[in-house]
């Protein structure tokens, strides 16, 4: 019974569902600094199947996302994102994960375990309509967005979660797990966990 419930746990802490998605915008005035004191480079990979394998069906634009979330959560905290390498990951498995319901987060670390560069932060963009409930997974550097809701603090939430941050009931914290619209701010031992393991990354390339 203790390895089903402790599963269960390890699931609902890193792959954070639909219930109480981003629906009701938050306006968050965008802070910006020309010399953040940590950064980090991050990776963008789109995941494509066999039948569909064009990364522009998702039609986004890489460095506005990346300003986005920088101008809007991290700059603030005196972190930088830095777009790195644009790529895809043709992986059938990983593209539909409505084959394995309650499974979303091992499948993900499986299916991108030799795939992810290990000096940096990885984000994988997949279609939402290939979930059952999931938003995004985040755990080992390694963070998983849906397309709907890339532009939503799902994105900030499940990159604290690569970056070893857990959930909070601190409510209009981004790692909260209660109302999410209303996510707008790391607490203090989080930026300062988040420029550790910014830290350890870097020095890991």
């Amino acid at each position: 019974m203790k390895p089903i419930i402790v599963l269960l746990i390890v699931f609902i802490f890193f792959a954070c569902s639909q219930e109480g998605d981003d629906d009701i915008p938050l306006y968050i005035e965008q802070i910006f600094t020309d010399s953040p004191e940590k950064t980090i480079y991050i990776d963008i990979i789109y995941v494509l199947s066999s039948n569909n394998p064009n990364p522009k069906a998702y039609n986004l634009n890489e460095v506005d996302y990346i300003n986005h979330l920088n101008g809007s959560y991290f700059h603030r905290n005196n972190i930088g994102l830095v777009l790195g390498k644009i790529s895809t990951l043709m992986n059938d498995e990983l593209y539909d994960l409505k084959d394995n319901r309650n499974n979303e987060t091992s499948t993900f670390l499986k299916e991108t375990k030799d795939h992810y560069n290990k000096g940096r932060l990885n984000l994988y963009i997949m279609k939402r309509c290939n979930t059952i409930a999931i938003a995004g997974i985040g755990m080992n550097q390694r963070a998983l967005v849906t397309d709907e809701h890339i532009h939503k603090t799902t994105s900030p939430h499940e990159i604290g979660h690569a970056l070893g941050l857990h959930h909070t009931i601190e409510e209009g914290n981004i790692m909260s797990m209660k109302r999410p619209y209303l996510r707008k701010e790391f607490n203090t031992n989080q930026i300062i966990q988040l420029k550790k393991r910014i830290d350890e990354i870097n020095n890991a390339d």
